[in-house]
């Protein structure tokens, strides 16, 4: 009916029964009650143990529990009183439930959802022997041979572990998150220092000068098109071009404190000019808020080699090059 598909489509909607179950009252039981001693709280009214507790303690309380934590329905029936807030009543059906279970020692029948309730269907076979699958596994279990206090110290420290995990994935959600969000301002600064020098428009569209930085593949490409679009090779020679480009693939460190020191000539001028624009590169990024260091950016293109590649290109041997520089003859060749 209409009660039907309204509680269909509301998805907040949870179902509750009230039972009436077997307790031992504890101290804190009658406040926890709040006047109401006929309702039972599971913190402060545990399930009375049969053989174990004091029959005297015993007492029916109803409890209220969500629809799914009802595991099966048996197939007898007891006849409830109708009020059930009186404690004569609710003892009666303590009596009652004890005599049914003198009847049936080996367990109440459970109420078959086929033969008794005339549930049929493929799909509902399906699930009965999924069911019963699943309560052999369980049955079969290496909890079920440990003792019961053993048992629900496991099942306590597994539930621990389990909130940890959650907690563990949702903190990792959580770092990745704030890292793509540092990473997309990473980027936005690194499109504006794009725009600053020229290799893409205001749209974001590259222009000729982000095109040949995208061919270049060894050393800064930033560097590296400044020096080619600004004219830094156009009054070098052959020689002089190619020991400049050394200084940005040569990463070994030397010992003098002004590495260009021993330059001569047209070299210094040219390792100049590539300092220059180097922290030319560096001033702009900076300016864009990318965090950079200054001098360690322009200390980082090392003049090590520039002699000995340029003597290299001019003809000389190799024992000659070897001379004019400390590093060893296999950084040489690499070169």
């Amino acid at each position: 009916g209409e009660a039907g598909k309204a509680a269909a489509d509301n998805k907040q909607m949870t179902c509750t029964v009230d039972v009436l179950l077997q307790t031992r009252p504890g101290p804190a039981a009658a406040a926890a009650a709040d006047g109401m001693g006929w309702r039972g709280d599971p913190a402060s009214c545990p399930p009375f143990r049969p053989g174990v507790d004091d029959e005297a303690t015993k007492e029916m309380r109803i409890f209220t529990v969500p629809l799914e934590a009802v595991q099966s329905v048996s197939a007898a029936r007891l006849f409830l009183p109708q009020d059930l807030i009186i404690p004569e009543p609710r003892r009666s059906v303590g009596k009652s439930l004890k005599e049914v279970l003198k009847r049936f020692p080996e367990g109440v029948p459970q109420l078959d959802p086929k033969k008794d309730m005339g549930i049929k269907g493929d799909d509902f076979d399906k699930l009965l022997a999924r069911r019963k699958t699943l309560e052999d596994r369980l049955a079969s279990h290496a909890l079920t041979r440990v003792e019961e206090e053993e048992r629900l110290r496991r099942i306590s420290a597994h539930e621990k572990k389990s909130t940890l995990l959650e907690g563990a994935v949702l903190i990792r959600r959580e770092a990745r998150s704030a890292q793509s969000m540092v990473m997309r301002e990473e980027l936005k600064r690194m499109k504006r220092v794009l725009r600053e020098a020229g290799h893409v428009d205001e749209a974001g569209v590259i222009q000729t000068k982000g095109r040949s930085a995208c061919e270049i593949n060894t050393g800064d490409e930033l560097v590296v098109t400044e020096l080619l679009f600004d004219g830094s090779f156009n009054g070098l020679t052959t020689e002089q071009c190619v020991a400049l480009l050394s200084c940005l693939i040569f990463d070994e460190r030397i010992k003098d404190d002004d590495p260009a020191a021993g330059l001569k000539g047209g070299l210094l001028k040219a390792f100049r000019k590539l300092q220059d624009v180097a922290r030319g590169v560096a001033k702009t990024v900076i300016a864009c808020k990318v965090e950079l260091d200054e001098e360690e950016f322009v200390n980082k293109f090392n003049p090590g080699m520039m002699e000995a590649v340029h003597a290299w290109c001019g003809g000389a041997k190799f024992v000659e090059v070897q001379k004019l520089t400390d590093t060893y003859e296999g950084s040489t060749i690499r070169m």
